[in-house]
């Protein structure tokens, strides 16, 4: 009997810390409520630079426990209107800082900017935003934060741009690659693919004359800094096309050209890997 009366009491005890943990496990809600606060300086004027930072405040949502949450910031040109959303410096913190220039780009991307082409300065302009949060990956536990108004935003073309390389010698008269000689070369740029900005890797079609003989710069500061070519010395090299219309070479930080003795003129399509120092050359127009 002793032995039964035990039992039952293991049993009761068991039964109590259920009960027990039942009662202090944390157990999530949905939150209801997410404030964004309006910042003290919302009326004054924000000039947007490529190196500021803009700071929200926000309250944190009352998920029934304290659990890590992810922020995120989306921007408007109007309440409620289309919404560009921006990734916080530090998204686990309710001090949700933004790069100034994501800002920047999220205004173009809401103009419907596409190309410096269609960029026009509007001055400053309302810009309104709002925070986001939510529990780890629990999609239902995504909420939204009020609207807040920036009366008086600057912003500028901040879209990223496929970069470039430059291709100097014979077909375009061997101007010195400087910035005053830009406009010159604009027509001998080798761009990066737009949907592929970042690569490093170059694509251009050039309507070459007959031997041509040049080599490449990464940038406009002038002879000796940023030249790529056939070797270090500054003398050309001769090269051909293959029987395939195809030749690739190294490609050798230095002054040596690449020359084309036996090219009669016309499209030529060149590939430059700057992760690989290669170099391409493709008869006619292969893009």
């Amino acid at each position: 009997m002793k032995k039964i009366y035990a039992l039952m009491a293991v049993a009761v005890a068991a039964l109590g810390l259920t009960s027990c943990n039942d009662d202090t496990d944390p157990k999530y809600k949905a939150p209801t409520n997410f404030t964004l606060n309006t910042p003290a300086l919302a009326d004054q004027y924000y000039e947007l630079t490529e190196d500021g930072t803009l700071v929200f405040t926000c309250s944190q949502p009352d998920y029934g426990f304290t659990a890590s949450t992810t922020y995120g910031i989306q921007i408007a040109l109007s309440e409620g209107g289309d919404t560009y959303t921006i990734a916080p410096q530090t998204p686990t913190s309710a001090t949700i800082r933004v790069k100034a220039s994501d800002v920047a780009t999220g205004m173009c991307v809401l103009r419907g900017i596409e190309s410096e082409d269609d960029w026009t300065q509007p001055g400053f302009i309302p810009v309104y935003v709002r925070a986001t949060a939510q529990l780890g990956t629990h999609g239902k536990s995504y909420i939204e934060s009020n609207w807040i108004e920036l009366k008086h935003v600057e912003g500028y073309f901040a879209l990223p741009q496929p970069g470039c390389i430059y291709l100097v010698g014979s077909p375009c008269g061997w101007p010195e690659p400087s910035e005053a000689n830009a406009g010159a070369l604009a027509d001998w740029r080798i761009f990066e693919k737009s949907d592929n900005i970042g690569s490093k890797v170059y694509y251009g079609v050039f309507d070459m004359p007959a031997a041509p003989m040049f080599r490449f710069y990464t940038a406009l500061t002038g002879w000796d800094t940023d030249s790529y070519g056939s070797q270090v010395d500054d003398a050309a090299l001769d090269f051909e096309l293959g029987d395939d219309g195809s030749l690739t070479e190294t490609l050798v930080k230095g002054k040596g050209s690449f020359n084309f003795p036996n090219f009669a003129g016309g499209e030529m399509t060149i590939i430059v890997d700057m992760n690989t120092l290669k170099v391409t050359f493709l008869e006619g127009d292969q893009l």
